[in-house]
């Protein structure tokens, strides 16, 4: 994977920087927010200069969150290499692959597909065929659809390496962990809860990527050691549909921020998921109104959109 510098600076937002030990590095693969950017950090009453300047040559973890409508695609970039969750629709390929190229991407370490619904694996063909992919994680599962069909068709052709999750997945990258939650059952009525959940821990700071899981699945990853944790983003399963098991999820891990991959229209968003994260008084970013953009030193956790 190649690297490349840009540097800018933003005179809005707020820095704020979270108790722990500090990050393991630097590196020139990171590129930073725009003049145009909103930068936030979390948690107001803690800093020192809330109008300082935010340089994202500190970070050391970058996780974007596209904007491709009511789909997931989520790019990940530690020191020396990327990881993908999600892949979004067959439409939004072009758009994956423009982002990929502007950062400059050669390679995608890991290929984690979430589950087999079209709005998360409909560019996995594409990338499987533009990109050299290192390992594609993925539920032990099957679906009768073009894009699964698709999905195996380029699997077979490129012969990438795919590992079918029956049992919790961990991986580190630059010191950055990824642990891979997977189904605890081998058959759902709901086939969103086949969703393998991620977890992302970034020195003192952790995220959550959900996929599309329901109740039953969040409840299964509460009952794990990773779902008691505190998690500084949570990215919202299934679009913003309600389910019993988030307020039992938001309760433990207390997020700060909270990002929601949802079309224009947000019609999964429904008003106890708004009432919930209301409460909670986290930021709450909507893929809608632009890519969001986290990025980590590993104690400071700041979102740019």
């Amino acid at each position: 994977m190649k690297k490349s510098w840009r540097l800018w600076t933003v005179m809005t937002g707020m820095l704020i920087v979270l108790s722990g030990c500090a990050g393991n590095g630097q590196s020139d693969y990171r590129k930073t927010a725009g003049p145009a950017d909103t930068v936030v950090s979390a948690d107001a009453a803690d800093s020192a200069d809330a109008a300082g300047e935010y340089s994202e040559a500190d970070s050391i973890l970058r996780m974007t969150f596209l904007d491709t409508g009511k789909s997931d695609c989520i790019i990940i970039e530690t020191e020396n290499h990327l990881v993908v969750n999600d892949t979004a629709d067959a439409d939004d390929e072009d758009m994956i692959c423009a982002f990929l190229e502007k950062r400059q991407a050669e390679r995608i370490d890991y290929l984690i597909l979430s589950h087999f619904d079209k709005d998360h694996i409909g560019s996995a063909a594409v990338l499987l065929s533009e990109y050299e992919v290192g390992c594609v994680l993925m539920p032990e599962h099957e679906k009768e659809s073009e894009p699964y069909q698709a999905l195996t068709e380029a699997l077979s052709r490129t012969g990438t390496e795919e590992r079918r999750l029956a049992e919790d997945y961990r991986f580190t990258l630059d010191d950055i962990l990824f642990t891979v939650d997977a189904p605890d059952e081998d058959s759902y009525e709901d086939d969103n809860n086949y969703s393998l959940i991620t977890a992302v821990t970034c020195g003192e700071t952790k995220f959550l990527l959900t996929g599309d899981a329901l109740k039953k699945r969040i409840g299964e990853f509460l009952d794990s050691d990773a779902g008691e944790e505190h998690y500084d983003l949570i990215k919202m399963p299934h679009h913003g549909d309600y389910n019993k098991k988030l307020p039992d999820l938001f309760a433990i891990a207390r997020p700060d921020y909270v990002i929601l991959t949802a079309g224009e229209e947000r019609a999964r968003v429904e008003d106890k998921t708004i009432e919930l994260m209301g409460k909670s008084g986290c930021r709450v970013f909507y893929t809608d109104e632009g890519a969001v953009t986290a990025l980590s030193d590993g104690r400071t956790v700041t979102l740019m959109q």
